[in-house]
């Protein structure tokens, strides 16, 4: 039993892998992407359309739309046309399960909406008809199968097809590339992009302990001289303000999560009180041997802290962002990601801007 389930999973990565690998998929789905982004905003709508499975993958990505999909926002014009059930079997039963959206398009179709319609096999005539009746009266028309559906494809002018012959898989990607799909769209019509300041927190913020210790507690975290000053600054001028730290104490011992919970609490309370904020702390736990991904000079910090922010419609523009640390292996890792560097401290980074502290770096960069 746990070798078919693996197997199972492992022929769905491989199907999957096979859509990662193709060149052209990825630029249909990022042309529909495009596709759809622009309808929505010349107040266009999207109507889904598929059978059995497909219909319930119809319903889940209008429902993404109609909805939301990871943030609060307006909601979006889309529609699965098997939902009302008195319709369709009235129309099944009066004139031909073919006829079943064919006859919806023809009513709430207009020039410029969108028809997805998703089939396995591609040969469903209810969904060749849907297809046919679209492009008459205009409805930009794409499609989500597999790779046998020849008629489907030469109608549809936009094509996506899974590289499969196996309904489950074919289905399951179907979702994914839905979802990649309805996520984009929804950044592009509503998110927010700012620029964000990433700072390393000993010798940043606060005074560094001497070498082989750490801050324990909020009594041993003390800030140093223009920290508040400078983070008022940079909320004033709308940067998100990020802490990126690595706490090899935890993993040590030396304090738990809890206790670095209340230090970076009681922190930003202190900043809060003196006009600045912190808008996200991302903490390094583990020792230098455990080479994680997360450790800078490695970018799991950051590449977290961009999908975070972007899963809540604030895209971070890596282009105005920065990177201040005391460290040259926060340097790289900044570097790294495409951030722009500034070095505070006494030790300077040849190639690297330099600033005595991190009030005078954050107003080399609200002053420039």
């Amino acid at each position: 039993m746990t070798f078919a389930i693996s197997s199972v999973i492992q022929k769905s990565i491989e199907v999957k892998q096979l859509i990662y690998n193709s060149e052209t998929i990825i630029a249909s789905i990022q042309e529909i992407i495009e596709i759809v982004t622009d309808a929505f905003r010349c107040d266009k709508k999207v109507l889904f359309c598929g059978n059995g499975g497909s219909a319930a993958d119809a319903q889940h990505l209008a429902a993404e739309l109609s909805g939301k999909f990871n943030f609060d926002r307006k909601p979006l014009f889309a529609e699965a046309l098997h939902v009302n059930s008195s319709y369709l079997t009235a129309v099944a039963n009066d004139y031909s399960y073919e006829e079943v959206f064919s006859r919806l398009i023809e009513a709430k179709g207009r020039p410029g909406d969108i028809l997805v319609a998703l089939s396995t096999s591609g040969k469903s005539k209810n969904i060749l008809h849907a297809i046919d009746t679209a492009n008459r009266i205009g409805l930009i028309t794409i499609e989500l199968s597999g790779d046998t559906c020849e008629e489907m494809e030469q109608m549809c002018k936009y094509t996506i097809k899974v590289p499969s012959h196996d309904t489950a898989r074919i289905q399951e990607c179907h979702i994914m590339i839905g979802h990649i799909i309805c996520q984009a769209v929804e950044r592009n019509l509503f998110s927010t992009k700012k620029p964000a300041v990433f700072l390393n927190r000993d010798g940043v913020i606060n005074k560094k302990m001497p070498e082989g210790d750490y801050v324990k507690n909020a009594e041993e975290f003390v800030f140093l001289p223009g920290s508040f000053q400078a983070l008022k600054s940079l909320i004033e001028k709308d940067y998100l303000v990020i802490v990126v730290t690595n706490q090899q104490c935890v993993a040590r011992g030396i304090i738990d999560e809890n206790q670095l919970h209340d230090i970076h609490k009681r922190m930003n309370e202190r900043i809060q009180s003196n006009g600045g904020r912190i808008d996200a702390i991302y903490v390094c736990p583990h020792d230098i041997s455990d080479n994680c991904i997360c450790r800078k000079p490695k970018t799991g910090l950051f590449l977290k802290a961009i999908e975070d922010f972007n899963h809540n419609g604030i895209e971070i523009d890596i282009d105005r962002s920065f990177m201040i640390s005391d460290s040259e292996k926060d340097i790289a890792a900044g570097k790294a990601v495409g951030l722009k560097t500034i070095m505070v401290g006494n030790d300077p980074l040849p190639g690297t801007p330099s600033a005595k502290n991190l009030l005078e770096a954050v107003q080399s960069i609200v002053f420039q």
